[in-house]
């Protein structure tokens, strides 16, 4: 394996795909977003890790990974309030929110994104 194809956590190997996203989102755990999230230096909050499990459930339930404006909506609707917005996102997750929401939650990313 080269050393860009995959990481190791807590002894494991875990193979990427070519874009460095998890190869098989069952290899998730909460050390794996950790990982990401500190090689971008992200340190996780609660809403953050609010975030990354809506969408890995959306995933699961889906078999899709959300675009940011349904993350946004369908979060808010869970949680009866207007917390989220996609600026919201932004602050939490920098630049690419969907790459880096979807990458620590151990999916794919977005159709459509880069």
């Amino acid at each position: 394996m080269d050393a860009n194809d995959h990481i190791t956590i807590s002894g494991k190997t875990i193979e990427l795909d070519a874009d460095g996203f998890l190869a098989n989102p069952d290899d998730w755990s909460p050390q794996v977003a950790e990982y990401f999230s500190a090689a971008d230096d992200i340190l996780l909050t609660d809403e953050h890790w609010q975030v990354i499990r809506f969408v890995r459930d959306y995933y699961r339930i889906f078999n899709i990974s959300p675009m940011p404006k349904v993350i946004v909506i369908r979060l808010n609707r869970q949680l009866g309030s207007e917390r989220y917005s996609i600026k919201v996102l932004y602050s939490l997750f920098p630049e690419k929110p969907a790459r880096r929401i979807c990458k620590y939650a151990g999916i794919p990313q977005p159709a459509g994104c880069t």
